[in-house]
């Protein structure tokens, strides 16, 4: 079992999990175009990260539906493209043996963003 959820049948969790890591793989590009994410995690100077998380994300709170919240966050509806370029470079680093893996996630990645879950 690749995962503790699925020990009692609950599929659903990976499928959920993926969503979310193409969320923030989307919203960590959209921010690194006004923050300098990289220097402000090496230096520990947090606040530019934590106020474009605020007012992008945190403030709208339930106001709006996850496309809306995306699309106003960073321009576009969940796009697989920003999580397909993280996984890419995550793990081709790691050379070939990733290979499998991230051919599996940019599939599952497609399917996801053309069944609009």
């Amino acid at each position: 079992m690749q995962d503790i959820h699925w020990t009692d049948g609950a599929f659903s969790y990976f499928p959920s999990y993926t969503l979310g890591a193409m969320h923030a793989a989307q919203f960590m590009a959209s921010m690194k175009q006004s923050v300098d994410v990289d220097s402000a995690i090496q230096s520990g100077d947090l606040p530019p990260i934590f106020t474009w998380l605020s007012d992008n994300i945190c403030n709208q709170g339930s106001l709006l539906t996850t496309d809306e919240l995306v699309k106003l966050a960073t321009g576009e509806t969940l796009n697989a493209t920003y999580f397909k370029e993280h996984l890419r470079r995550h793990y081709l680093n790691n050379a070939q043996a990733a290979l499998m893996n991230l051919t599996f996630f940019c599939l599952i990645a497609d399917v996801f963003q053309a069944m609009r879950l």
